[in-house]
């Protein structure tokens, strides 16, 4: 393999920010995982040697925080590979669809009040067939993941216990904040004040949490470490897709950000959605609305950068005083919520590879996971190949 020169992020501090989407973004994740593994990224965890190319922090939401745990917890892509393509258990037992797909529930049910009841003015009929939704929460539940967290990955249920920092992302059910699960308590952050960082959760419950996508799986109960009440959370990408902010949060230099929501294109070889059904259509649906959340991001530095570059050459131009100059620039800065010195590789499909968006997002297939993992290598060495990144 021709050597691709990564020397500038030497001595760097290096995020790995994972985003969800199951099993489909799990295998994507591997195989960038992989590459960085190839390019010379170190994956720190409690028994990895310390490196210069240290990737020492981890975000993850739903599938991204599983792979997070993965890694943090001292698990190479390699490992991870062997364990699900091979069914090699002497380093690690692979996911089942037996923890995948629990219908077991942690779950406790709070009283219920009588506000809620969306089909009163519904004929007998139709009401009677609807009523049963309002007492389901979801298809199957996260109690699984959670054990099999607890008995086949974790090498400790404390965010305390980990050298790595990690952080897991979800969303509170009733109410509109996002929660950061780490072992750092920051403040919540400038760009959003309805983002809180809560220590001395689980783990193994935090992800749970994480990965609770509705209406797939139901709710996960969390007890809140300072009012000692059990809280529900959701999917951790319903507020934010990437939360690369946990990363500016925890001052790193250089942010690495994986994910496979990229909508569908059309190709002449495969038609319109309109011709594949709900399924292809509802994905379609939800990928534009993530990829809008992603762009939005990137535009919003974008044009903080545009700003203090004009505002920049202004200050040159009318030989504006030296110290007035930075003084402006650095109020700026505070105020965009744009830090220059900060490095953003973003890792995903290309519209060319629009395979990816009609993969089974659920599937263990083990032909399944090793196309993804592949494609997931190729992309990742494409674009440092390129340098596909912001100079």
């Amino acid at each position: 393999m021709r050597r691709v020169d990564i020397d500038n992020f030497k001595g760097k501090k290096i995020a790995l920010v994972l985003s969800g989407g199951v099993v489909k973004a799990s295998a994507w994740h591997i195989g960038v995982g992989l590459a960085l593994d190839e390019l010379g990224f170190s994956l720190k965890s409690n028994h990895s040697e310390p490196s210069p190319l240290e990737i020492s922090t981890y975000v993850g939401s739903s599938a991204g925080a599983l792979i997070s745990l993965y890694y943090a917890s001292g698990y190479s892509p390699r490992d991870i590979i062997n364990a699900h393509l091979y069914k090699d258990k002497n380093v690690l037992a692979p996911v089942t669809y037996k923890d995948m797909l629990s219908l077991k529930s942690d779950t406790p049910r709070p009283p219920k009040g009588k506000f809620y009841e969306p089909f009163s003015e519904f004929p007998f009929f139709l009401k009677s067939i609807l009523n049963p939704l309002l007492s389901f929460n979801g298809l199957f539940s996260t109690t699984g993941l959670k054990r099999y967290l607890e008995r086949e990955v974790l090498i400790s249920n404390n965010f305390q216990d980990y050298k790595s920092d990690v952080f897991v992302i979800a969303t509170q059910l009733d109410h509109s904040r996002k929660v950061v699960f780490s072992k750092y308590k920051y403040p919540s952050p400038y760009h959003d004040k309805t983002v809180s960082y809560y220590t001395n959760t689980p783990i193994s419950e935090g992800v749970a949490a994480s990965m609770s996508v509705p209406p797939f799986y139901s709710p996960s109960p969390v007890k809140n470490p300072v009012t000692g009440k059990t809280e529900y959370y959701i999917d951790g990408e319903i507020r934010e897709t990437l939360s690369t902010h946990v990363a500016v949060d925890n001052q790193c230099d250089v942010i690495i950000s994986s994910w496979t929501h990229t909508p569908y294109h059309f190709h002449n070889e495969i038609g319109s959605l309109v011709n594949y059904g709900l399924p292809a259509i509802a994905t379609q649906a939800i990928y534009l609305m993530i990829q809008k959340k992603i762009v939005s991001s990137r535009a919003k530095r974008a044009a903080s950068a545009d700003i203090i570059d004009t505002v920049n050459e202004y200050c040159k131009g009318h030989r504006i005083d030296e110290v007035h100059r930075r003084n402006l620039l650095q109020i700026l800065e505070r105020k965009l919520n744009y830090n220059p010195n900060i490095h953003y590789i973003d890792i995903f499909p290309t519209h060319e590879n629009y395979g990816i968006f009609f993969k089974n997002s659920f599937s263990l297939n083990p032909n399944n996971m090793r196309s993804l993992v592949k494609l997931g290598f190729q992309r990742t060495m494409e674009i440092f190949k390129r340098h596909e990144w912001e100079s």
